[in-house]
């Protein structure tokens, strides 16, 4: 199976999809070489071969797309200005400012501000299965502070485990992100749909894209 955000089909020309590890790929998709940071690119800027963890599309006829397993696909949209991204939101990404880098892209280069956008969280390995270091915690509070910092990070005896989506979503809503939705279920819960390294030992991804039909 796949999923998409209901409340995006009323978005005409819209198409998005979180993919399984069965889902049949659409035509062609744009994607760039990841590197776990939070450099984002308009798709017009990027080649092939482009580093990166975020692609912006506002062009008719074009998807843009990340490959995931363990880390979080994001897909932002604004309707109104007819505008969808896609980001790779891994813990290191994550923690440098991905998402506050994608909205300010979206600001500068468009005008649009967070309010006018929403987002979704697709499938992702989560806090029950996802065991981290203290290191990746102190990232977090690094940037964003105590509160937000540690929003997703639970301690269980003496492990510390991370629910990257459940920070991503809080700090998309602190931004003023219209709505977010989170869908699918931990990658590393549901093999039998979905890839995961670190339950599998396998290098297998599912396709995550979005953008316009016309």
């Amino acid at each position: 199976m796949s999923w998409s955000v209901s409340r995006w089909q009323r978005v005409g020309g819209l198409e998005q999809r979180f993919g399984d590890r069965i889902e049949a790929l659409p035509r062609a998709v744009a994607t760039l070489r990841q590197v776990h940071g939070r450099r984002i690119h308009h798709l017009d800027d990027a080649s092939d071969g482009s580093e990166g963890d975020g692609l912006v599309t506002d062009r008719p006829a074009t998807l843009v797309g990340v490959w995931t397993a363990e880390c979080v696909p994001v897909h932002l949209v604004a309707p109104g200005a007819r505008i969808a991204a896609a980001l790779h939101c891994g813990w290191r990404g994550s923690a440098a400012g991905m998402i506050p880098a994608a909205l300010e892209l979206l600001e500068r280069r468009w005008n649009v501000r967070a309010g006018e956008i929403d987002a979704a969280l697709g499938p992702a390995i989560d806090g029950c299965c996802y065991e981290v270091g203290g290191e990746v915690r102190s990232a977090f509070v690094a940037r964003a502070g105590l509160r937000l910092g540690s929003i997703g990070f639970q301690a269980r005896g003496h492990r510390l485990y991370l629910g990257l989506r459940s920070f991503l979503a809080a700090e998309l809503q602190a931004f003023g992100v219209a709505h977010v939705e989170r869908l699918g279920p931990c990658t590393g819960c549901r093999t039998d749909l979905l890839y995961s390294y670190r339950k599998e030992g396998k290098t297998g991804r599912q396709l995550s894209w979005i953008g316009w039909q016309a």
